[in-house]
């Protein structure tokens, strides 16, 4: 692994930036995903891998292995949020670059193939709904429900379209769950639990599920002069709910472990002298049990429900996404340990809170989930950042357990 060559290629794939001197702005679909693309297609071709872009949007390459058993799959995004940091799923595609960079430059042909894939679209950024790349390869997206997806402009499915895409190929691209052995990640932590305990490396044994909601609020507009009494304000509506889901965690309606978050917000209209017609917003909520995260939405839901009721507004309820409750693969953990503790490392055994790809794929095929550690645990935001040393670690322990995975020839 060749640590100066990684970090030359993130630097690189952060100037692949509609938001230059303001964290990093890359949209899927967008020019900066198309500048960050070519970047990533020269250095497929570099090592002699031919890349290959899917019906989402998903960028390929594969390392044939002698054999025809079932492939390795490594990688991540390479999308951000608005204003993000550099490392968010960018990490994780160059690390899964620079092992089979490596794997090149020792002239080392693994057992079963290799193949590399930089997903699309996993942040959400553009229509609300996460990880839209991995689970078009997983089968839970198809192009009706791309068609489905609006931004107020158009669709998913025509924004893939005019970025010169394929969507209605997706259900020939699918992954078989016979054809994949495992699939591999690499990811900074996005939280502060490895640097508060000391730990370099984190392996993840179940990635949390999360819902996403759009819910929107609709009252009586009028004059902020107008009197108190017998308003149908809907934005003292969202207030209260807002209270109300707080507390209801805090009195033990829902687990010590779930979350929920306001995470959008608008009104209209949006006037300091007006009493607003309606208000929108989005609720996320997590928990690693399935169940439990239905069970609570409906708790939830039953609160935005009520207030509306006892307010006098009209409610209306949109799930925009469904990500993650996966359980990772024990065999894939296992590989990353030994690979750690080659490497004089011991690592921490945790829980992820934000989904990733490796949980829409988990859905399918084994799946196995690396953490290396978030400085002071932020992420999404442009002080985002990771010790060198770590992301070097990372990068190796990935290709350890990579060449581990694929190298054996094992059923």
């Amino acid at each position: 692994m060749n640590a100066q060559r990684l970090f030359d290629t993130l630097e690189e794939l952060a100037a692949c930036n509609a938001t230059p001197g303001n964290g990093v702005t890359r949209f899927s679909w967008t020019d900066a995903d198309r500048m960050a693309r070519r970047v990533l297609e020269r250095e497929l071709r570099s090592i002699g891998l031919e890349p290959r872009t899917d019906g989402m949007g998903n960028l390929h390459a594969r390392l044939e292995g002698a054999s025809s058993l079932p492939a390795v799959l490594t990688g991540s995004h390479l999308d951000t949020v608005r204003h993000g940091g550099r490392l968010d799923g960018t990490y994780g595609v160059v690390a899964a670059l620079e092992a089979l960079r490596s794997f090149h430059d020792e002239g080392f042909r693994p057992e079963r193939s290799v193949e590399f894939i930089a997903f699309a679209e996993e942040e959400g950024s553009n229509f609300g709904s996460t990880c839209l790349g991995s689970k078009g390869l997983a089968g839970q997206i198809d192009a009706d429900g791309l068609r489905a997806l609006s931004d107020g402009t158009g669709t998913a499915y025509d924004r893939l379209r005019a970025f010169g895409l394929h969507p209605d190929n997706l259900p020939a691209e699918r992954i078989r769950p016979e054809a994949v052995r495992a699939f591999l990640e690499v990811h900074i932590e996005q939280n502060a639990v490895l640097e508060e305990t000391g730990h370099e490396l984190g392996i993840v044994t179940a990635i949390s599920g999360m819902r996403l909601h759009r819910i929107t609020y609709r009252g009586h507009s009028d004059h902020a002069a107008s009197p108190m009494r017998g308003r149908r304000d809907p934005v003292a509506g969202f207030a209260e709910l807002a209270s109300r889901m707080e507390r209801l965690w805090k009195d033990g309606g829902l687990p010590e472990d779930f979350s929920c978050t306001v995470g959008e917000l608008a009104c209209s209209p949006n006037v300091g002298i007006v009493v607003p017609e309606s208000v929108t917003f989005t609720i996320d909520i997590r928990h690693v049990d399935v169940p439990v995260l239905e069970e609570g939405w409906k708790r939830i839901e039953a609160l935005v429900r009520s207030v509306a009721e006892s307010r006098g507004l009209v409610s209306e309820l949109v799930r925009l996404s469904a990500s993650g409750g996966v359980r990772t693969s024990p065999e894939v953990g296992e590989a990353f340990r030994l690979a750690a503790e080659r490497r004089g490392v011991q690592p921490l055994f945790l829980k992820s809170g934000p989904a990733h790809d490796a949980a829409s794929l988990g859905c399918r095929v084994p799946v196995g989930l690396l953490f290396v550690p978030s400085i002071r645990g932020l992420s999404h935001c442009p002080q985002e950042d990771t010790a060198p040393e770590h992301l070097a670690l990372g990068a190796s322990v990935l290709e350890d357990a990579l060449r581990s995975l694929a190298g054996d020839g094992r059923p």
